[in-house]
């Protein structure tokens, strides 16, 4: 047990070298949050110009301004470069009580910061499992802040 500790800490160490990004979004009808940890990074700098890869997995949660909430599981890969932030994901969708929604999500936006950008998001979600005349659909646009630490 001793020698346990230790070398879990060291253990940790490749992971301090990368960093986890926090998306905040605001979409017209709901307010979420994402938290993605990287799966790998790659960061680049030259002589004032950078650029950043991070490929990420991580949780997420929506509040409907109705009042409702659903879980996100997501996958996703992002870049910047300069002044560009362009991101693709995948998102699974599990509100309380129903099955879950599907589906892949794009944004593009400006990095006005290394580690900060701001960007627009669409996203299309499908239930593909669903019978009867239930909701099947949810496709969304919104506006996301996002920080890497």
């Amino acid at each position: 047990m001793r020698y346990a500790v230790p070398a879990l800490l060291l253990s940790a160490l490749p992971l301090m070298a990368q960093s986890a990004l926090v998306s905040v979004i605001r979409q017209p009808k709901a307010t979420g949050a994402e938290f993605t940890v990287p799966i790998t990074e790659l960061q680049i700098r030259d002589h004032g110009t950078f650029a950043h890869l991070h490929l990420g997995v991580g949780l997420g949660m929506r509040h409907w301004d109705d009042g409702d909430n659903a879980l996100r599981f997501v996958v996703d890969a992002n870049a910047t470069a300069d002044q560009l932030f362009a991101g693709f994901g995948a998102i699974v969708e599990v509100p309380p009580g129903e099955g879950a929604f599907l589906g892949p999500r794009l944004r593009v936006g400006w990095a006005f910061h290394p580690a900060w950008a701001i960007s627009l998001e669409g996203e299309h979600l499908e239930r593909p499992f669903t019978d009867g005349l239930k909701v099947r659909r949810r496709s969304n646009v919104g506006l996301v802040l996002t920080v890497r630490f």
